[in-house]
């Protein structure tokens, strides 16, 4: 199974300064339609269980990292998630790693999370984006 490195682990291995203990993998899994998978500590996000991680799945299937832009639309998803799910302290982590490829990787456009989230959360996390500074 070909395991495409997303999450705190991939921002770090770009240059980002925030911790995590956790390992999450972006992977095509069609042996299960489960959208998150736990495995011998690993996370996988399970492009079968999902369309939006298939079509970044798509994207980067050549890659052993996620590219700066699938990450900010990885995270621009999961922002939004955490917030309607009240999980602040993962809102704060992914506000840090969003912040840090706006600023360092220039990534700033979303595009493919666009179909999978609603007007106004779309609205509000392009808001948030547009208020960083680089």
């Amino acid at each position: 199974m070909n395991k495409i490195l997303i999450g705190g682990r991939a921002l770090v291995a770009l240059g980002s300064a925030r911790n995590t203990l956790d390992i999450d993998y972006l992977v095509d899994d069609k042996s299960t339609s489960e959208m998150f998978i736990c495995r011998d500590g690993e996370d996988y996000c399970n492009a079968n269980g999902s369309k939006f991680f298939k079509e970044i799945y798509e994207i980067e299937k050549d890659r052993q990292i996620a590219s700066p832009q699938s990450l900010l639309e990885l995270k621009a998803y999961g922002w939004v998630q955490h917030s309607l799910n009240g999980n602040w302290k993962k809102v704060t982590d992914y506000e840090y790693d969003l912040k840090f490829l706006v600023q360092n990787h220039n990534v700033r456009k979303l595009g493919i999370v666009q179909k999978y989230l609603s007007k106004s959360e779309f609205e509000e996390v392009t808001k948030f984006i547009n208020q960083i500074k680089i």
